[in-house]
This record gives C-alpha cells, structure tokens and sequence, in this order.
C-alpha cells in the first residue's frame, strides 16, 4: 500500500488515502461506495432453500422486472444471426489520443474500444432496461436476501492463448481490481463483494458487502474476467502498451499510438454462437483513427476513409447537401432514437470555489448564459434543450412533488431552497436585447444579495477585497463558440473569467483534482436505466472529497444522501423513481449547473448520424445505448458498396 501511495501526488494522495476510510464509515448503503453500475432482477427456477432463503438459478438476471429473453432463446431480436463475416469498419475515434492499452490504469490514456476487450461473466442486451445473460457465466444463483451470488461457469471458455477460463481467475480479478488506484469505473463489482470463494470445478460464490439490494449482483455479473497467468506479476496500476492476453470476439491488432487502433475478429473465438454472441461481432476488422484536429476527421469521412460519423453539429449540413455522394445517396442519414438518459450538456460550477458555493451566486451565473441566441445563431436551430439532469428518463421531475417524492423531501426542509417542494424553476429565456437586459438585471440584484458590489466596472468580493475572477477550463478550444457570449455576459456583471483549453490528459488531471471554476462538456449526471451505486460518484458527498470521481461540482446535501440510500436499498420500483426525482428538484433548485443545448442537433431522445451506404442493417434496431464504436450488430455488405459511385474503401 505504501509504493502504490507513494506514485500518487500530494494532492490526490491527500485526498483518496485520508478520505476512503471516512467515506467507508458511511451508511450501510454507502458502505458498498463507488461500486456502481448496471441492475438486475429475479428470473427462472427456484431451486433450494438456504439461510438467505429460497435460491434462484437463471440464465439471466434482471432489476425490477421480468427478463425478456427466456432459458433457450438463441439470438437477440435486434442481430441477424445469418449475419455474414467479413469486412472492415473504420469509425473515428475522436481526438482523445492514446498512449496506452491500459484501460484499468488511473493514469494514461486509453482508446475506448479497448474496453471491449474481455468478455464479462454476463453481458446486458440493448432492448431492454437493465437485463444480464450469461457469457463466460453459464448460469447465476443467489438467494431472497441477495446476500451472496455464485456463478457457474462454462468449461468451454478460453483465452485467446488456448489457456481455459477459470474460477482462479475469478478470484484473481475480484483481488486484483480492489485497489484505489484502479479506474472506479473498471472496479465497482470488485468493490461489492466481501469474500469469493470456489464452491466447485466451475462454481464461485461471491458474499455481497450489503443484502437487499437487487443491483449489486448486476455490478458483479457485469465484471470483465482477467487472466491470471497473464497479469500476475504485472502492475494493473501503471499504463502499457504491452498487449495483453484477452478473451472476447476481438484480439488487439495494428497500433500506433495516438494515430490508429485496430481490432482482429478471433475465427476461433470460443463464443461465437452464444445467445448473446450469435449474429453479432461481424466485422474481420475494426480501426478507430484518431484526430488532432476535428475537421480533418470529417474530411476522411467524406472521401469514405472512415464509415460513420455522428453529428454533433449542423453547420455542416447545407454544404454537404450539395457534395456529390450525399446527393447520389452513397452517403445515407439517419435519426436513431434512444431512450437512455440524455448527455447533461452543461456548464458544472465548482461550489468548492468560495465564490460559487452560494446558491444566490450560482443563480445569478445561471442567468449569464442565453440559451436562444445560442440555438438560432451558433448551433442552427437543430438542437434541443436539457431542462433536467435526468432528461429522456422516468426519473425527470416535473409539477408538484409526489407524495412518494415528499418523503424525501420533507425532513430536510428547512434546509432545502423552496423551489425543491413547488415546479422545478424554469431555465431564463432571452435571445432579445429586453430579455437578456432583464435577466442580468436580476442576475446584479442576487449578487447584491450574496454581498458583492461593482466597483470600476468589477465584481468585489466581500472577504478578499480583491475582483472576482474564476477560471473555466474545457478539453477543446472548439467550446468557445457557444460559450463566448456567456464570458461577455459575466463581464457585463463585473465577472472576469479565463477560459482555458488544455489537451485530454491534462483536463483530465485539473477535473479529477477539481482545480477549475467552471467547466464545459463533461456529461456526468446522466442515469442509467435502474440506477445503482454508480450514483455514488456523481451525487454523494464521499466523492466529493475523493480525486477522480465525477462529482464535479462538489455537492454536498444530506438530503440527497439520504436519496441515494434509498436508491441502494431499494426493494421496488417506484422507491427509486420518487428518489431520483427528489434528487433531481434538489439539484435543479441549488444551481449547480448551467443545463445548455442537447449533445445532438436533433430533440432530445434522438441522435443523428450519417453513414456510407455500405452496410447490412437488422430490420429490428436496437433502443437503448447505440454501439457505434463497435457497430456489432451491423455487417459488411458487398454488393452495395460495389453500387456506390464515390468514395475509397480500402
């Protein structure tokens, strides 16, 4: 423990290795911290009856619900599994260049597809809420009281050296991920369990930290399986570019670090034909390139380099009208819809910053920022707009409380704003002279409040005499387009603020030690569809003293503390719509952000994208998260990329 504290810097060590043992003095509910992510049910036979109660064996495993996919289904609706081999598909990766092959790694730099490379003890479909099926895991047991899980394993599962697929292995993982210098999204059902332990040649049995609650057996179900013979010796802590032994649908090929990452389908791969494996991963291969300049990137698209872009723009959109190969119909659109939560697009206020940590201040900042004269003059009247940190979801609150959500809300009343027990306030309009004039002068007037006055033309704070000046770092100087006229506002207010751009690796150390006053386009609030312990990093108060976490603004309300507990014990549905959306009037109540235009130049709930005329597509398309980056439930198509009269395939 005291090498791996000692590659931390002062400041991260100050605040993860003081910090976790404050945080795991927490509730029983936060006792499971960080340990977050995906949900699960009760489905098949009942089987025995044990201390927790009658035991359930199933091929999968689902929250709240019933499983949509029955013990013999072969295939999921939404795959072909006639689907052909073969082909390429090349997608850019973005800008977020590479520098190691280390997904687990706190540090370096990882390309995103890399998580993809091994395959979990289950795996969760597309077209249904939050539902697992069994991958290297044949079947899941666990008892009434969820208070352990057991897995059995397929004897046929292999990695890609021949070695068989291992409850050691298991074992080796849970101890191998339980480390603080492990990335928490990569080590949450690790962060579950409190012992593993073999039950037979194939069987491990994993005793949860918490009883009750139906979500953790869908954290641990979710866990990619490591080779033990492999990392043993090696340090999951540091990043690599070595190329690790792996298990899933794809080997690693061509590398070039910051440049190109490939994927090579395994012919061999041991689970091509499991329900959850048949008719997808059609692709012999897969190449992310990466870009140090975005336009470039839609340069090689239009030339039919790379196969798929998504738009998260329209500005292009009436000049690639006339190109050629739109016009022809080489180049196809499309609006894929989704029901998952909406990317919070926002600007997040640090309330760590003295200046920011009154909600009168934070109001006043919210009222700066002109959402209409944003859409009509910068983003092209495409572009929807987040109201809610829970938007395109159940959990969106919306009218009066419920009597369901009053129960999160009223014993801590006196300390929560009015507007969390009434309609959730309204976002500021202007985009007129006479609007935005009456919202600065409202925006003056809460500062007043707070104890600021104006002199020569500045903000002063009360405490330090000096002018306010706050620093609003982002990971593109792109952000300055729609955040130019929110900087000239604050000005008008007295406000100084500097925007700074800084490569990836850097944003990504400033944010993770929360050195900014504002930032841009990190969508962090955003649920998934039965929310779980993951909630933990972006809402409690643990994480807002702990690095790394996405809790970005730094909040701090036990009444949202108290919601999250909820969330985590939850024995039905409903407890967990009411306390999200409790959450939800909190947070929409206390300013924390600046809510701005939906990630995508479409309304919310729909994402567009444009794509070479090269593909075949399932009639079916999935509903829930879209796989772009992989793009695995589409194929290769000869026939109709030999129609196409533009572009370059090769």
């Amino acid at each position: 423990m005291e090498q791996r504290a000692a590659r931390l810097s002062a400041f991260s060590r100050r605040l993860s290795l003081s910090a976790w043992p404050k945080a795991l003095r927490g509730t029983k509910a936060r006792f499971v911290l960080l340990a977050a992510l995906l949900l699960t049910a009760i489905a098949g036979p009942i089987s025995a009856v044990s201390p927790g109660g009658k035991v359930t064996t199933s091929h999968g495993y689902a929250v709240f619900g019933e499983l949509k996919y029955g013990p013999v289904f072969t295939h999921l609706e939404y795959t072909n599994p006639q689907a052909p081999k073969g082909g390429f598909y090349r997608y850019a990766g973005g800008s977020n260049r590479f520098d190691s092959l280390n997904q687990f790694a706190l540090t370096g730099t990882f390309p995103y597809l890399i998580e993809n490379l091994y395959d979990p003890l289950m795996d969760r479909p597309q077209d249904e809420p939050v539902s697992y099926y069994g991958v290297i895991a044949k079947t899941i047991s666990y008892p009434e009281d969820l208070s352990w899980v057991e897995f059995e394993l397929r004897p046929e599962a292999r990695w890609h050296d021949g070695q068989p697929i291992t409850v050691e292995d298991v074992l080796f993982t849970l101890e191998a991920l339980d480390d603080p210098l492990i990335r928490p999204q990569t080590n949450m059902g690790a962060r579950a369990v409190a012992k593993a332990y073999q039950t037979g040649p194939h069987r491990v049995r994993m005793e949860l930290k918490q009883k009750d609650n139906p979500t953790l057996p869908g954290a641990v179900a979710s866990m990619k399986v490591l080779p033990k013979h492999y990392y043993e010796g090696r340090d999951l802590t540091k990043p690599s570019l070595e190329r690790p032994v792996t298990s899933g649908p794809y080997k690693i090929g061509r590398v070039e670090p910051g440049r190109l990452f490939e994927f090579v389908r395994d012919k061999d791969y041991w689970g091509a034909n499991l329900p959850m494996r048949k008719g997808r991963f059609n692709w012999d291969s897969i190449q992310h390139l990466f870009y140090r300049d975005p336009r470039q990137s839609y340069e090689d698209f239009y030339i039919g380099r790379t196969h798929m872009t998504q738009d998260f723009t329209a500005v292009r959109w009436e000049a690639e009208a006339s190109m050629p190969a739109f016009a022809a119909g080489d180049i196809q659109r499309d609006n894929l819809p989704y029901k998952n939560s909406a990317f919070y697009n926002s600007i997040v206020m640090n309330t760590r910053t003295p200046f920011l940590s009154d909600r009168r201040v934070r109001k006043a900042v919210q009222l700066a920022y002109d959402y209409e004269f944003m859409l009509e003059n910068i983003l092209h009247g495409h572009h929807g707009r987040i109201t809610s940190y829970f938007d395109n979801t159940e959990f969106k609150a919306s009218g009066s409380p419920s009597p369901g959500e009053l129960e999160f809300l009223e014993p801590y009343r006196a300390g929560l704003p009015p507007e969390a027990f009434a309609a959730p306030p309204k976002l500021p309009e202007a985009g007129t002279r006479a609007k935005l004039r009456s919202n600065l002068i409202q925006a003056r007037d809460l500062l007043a409040e707070a104890g600021y006055r104006i002199e020569d033309m500045k903000l002063i704070d009360p405490q330090t005499g000096e002018p306010v000046v706050l620093d609003f770092v982002t990971f593109s100087p792109l952000a300055i387009r729609w955040t130019n006229l929110f900087i000239q506002n604050m000005e008008r207010l007295g406000i100084e603020v500097n925007f700074r751009h800084y490569e990836p690796a850097q944003y990504r150390i400033l944010t993770g030690t929360y050195q900014f006053d504002l930032t841009y386009g990190t969508a962090v609030f955003g649920p998934s569809e039965a929310p779980s312990t993951e909630l933990l990093t972006s809402w409690s108060s643990e994480a807002a003293d702990l690095p790394n976490q996405l809790n970005l603004a730094g909040i701090r309300e036990p009444a949202i503390d108290n919601a999250l507990d909820a969330i985590l014990q939850a024995e039905n549905r409903q407890t967990v719509v009411d306390a999200m959306r409790a959450i939800d009037r909190i947070a929409r109540a206390n300013y924390y952000s600046i809510p701005i235009h939906h990630h995508y130049p479409a309304p919310v709930g729909m994402k567009p994208v444009a794509y070479w005329d090269r593909f075949g597509r399932p009639e079916k398309d999935l509903t829930y998260i879209y796989p772009l980056m992989m793009l695995d439930h589409w194929w290769w198509d000869p026939e109709k990329e030999a129609q196409l009269s533009h572009g370059e395939f090769r």
